[in-house]
């Protein structure tokens, strides 16, 4: 319903459609740059249940619309000027392009070096969960050579499991994986532009800490004295362990794969993403990309001749604890924010999106939420105890 509207208002204003069908989020972003379009619309629910459908806009520059893009966008939105359609004659045209795919496929694949794979005998299991990814997945897997085996597998869009990729909705991937002879679990969202791994005895990692070992193998391969890798605030610690591991600069943006991507074009940073499993590879493209983050993974896998069990066991443990508050105002929001700041005065503040207090290896960070009325908080820190420690004085004096 919602495609057909989108491409029912585009060329009755007079403006051509490239039709690409089912993908991954990511793979239109590969496709305007391909066919050097003007922008993109992406019809998806992103990680939510099916009933949250929505659209999603993109720039010329094959990444979602930049600050004062948006905000031109929503001052053409808010004036209701009335838009006058174009006479018949006028209409803009659809075509269609069948092999959007295996054009963003290709891209992933010419960019990194592969040889480490072949004769690699690694054995994957995937969970796409229905969604885009098991359009995907099959032609990306055949033309690595790697052998896979695929549940969830009907690209319907009826999830298998709750869409976005927790450790709670991915349980039955986590004991499907424990049956044993894999040496790698990949489950994607729906819209296949985030990663979830699960190692080779069906543990899952994290969204955090599937992130990092990504980046840790971008960095391994970049020779150069500054290496720059962008996140947003709520991204974990391990990525600044790695950071320092390689010689590298971390620098943190508002939530928000926008505010990321716009961000490492600006710096011209080495990589960037965002702590729920999404890897931006600049060298590739300017979006979060499972496809991109599944190859790196398995790279760093073949390189090393390591377990994922053992690589992530050199890395920091770090707990993160999630929770939000609902609010009914600005003004609320805005006493909760105020009051927190008098509760950590102890505390290094970042005030760039609500505020992140932050402590000798721990951080609590306490935002409004851009889309839902409430204020999302974000604890982390090498202990248990400092994350009760940091809840107990949020709880008590807020």
């Amino acid at each position: 319903m919602l495609k057909n509207a989108v491409i029912s208002g585009l060329i009755s204003v007079g403006i051509n459609v490239i039709d690409i069908g089912i993908v991954p989020t990511p793979t239109v972003q590969h496709l305007i740059r391909h066919h050097k379009a003007d922008g993109g619309i992406v019809i998806t629910a992103s990680h939510n249940p099916i009933m949250w459908n929505g659209i999603k806009l993109m720039s010329k520059s094959g990444s979602f619309l930049n600050q004062a893009e948006y905000d031109e966008f929503r001052k053409f939105l808010d004036n209701k000027k009335e838009i006058t359609p174009v006479s018949f004659d006028k209409l803009g045209k659809i075509t269609y392009e069948k092999h959007a795919l295996e054009i963003h496929i290709d891209k992933v694949l010419s960019n990194l070096d592969l040889t480490p794979l072949k004769n690699s005998k690694l054995k994957v299991l995937l969970d796409p969960n229905n969604g885009t990814g098991a359009l995907a997945d099959p032609l990306l897997f055949k033309k690595l050579g790697i052998q896979y085996e695929m549940i969830n597998s009907e690209p319907n869009g009826l999830f298998a499991h709750n869409p976005e990729p927790t450790k709670e909705n991915v349980k039955n991937t986590i004991e499907y994986m424990k049956k044993g002879g894999f040496d790698i679990g990949f489950v994607q969202d729906a819209d296949a532009d985030r990663l979830v791994i699960l190692d080779e005895n069906g543990t899952f990692i994290g969204e955090d800490y599937s992130f990092a070992f990504c980046v840790d193998y971008i960095l391994s391969k970049i020779n150069k004295p500054e290496k720059k890798v962008v996140v947003n605030l709520s991204t974990s610690m391990v990525v600044e362990f790695l950071a320092t591991k390689y010689n590298a600069e971390v620098i943190h943006t508002k939530i928000g794969e926008p505010n990321v991507t716009a961000k490492i074009r600006e710096l011209n940073a080495d990589v960037g993403g965002e702590g729920n499993g999404g890897v931006i590879f600049p060298k590739i493209g300017w979006g979060r990309d499972s496809l991109v983050g599944m190859v790196i993974a398995l790279l760093h896998l073949a390189e090393t001749k390591k377990k994922v069990s053992e690589i992530i066991a050199t890395y920091p443990k770090y707990l993160m604890y999630r929770s939000k508050i609902e609010v009914k105002s600005k003004e609320e929001v805005s006493e909760l924010l105020e009051n927190t700041r008098k509760i950590f005065a102890d505390a290094t503040v970042n005030d760039i999106d609500g505020f992140k207090f932050i402590f000798d290896q721990a951080w609590l960070h306490i935002r409004p939420s851009n889309t839902e009325p409430i204020v999302r908080i974000f604890i982390e820190a090498d202990s248990e105890e400092k994350i009760k420690s940091l809840l107990s004085r949020l709880n008590n004096n807020a």
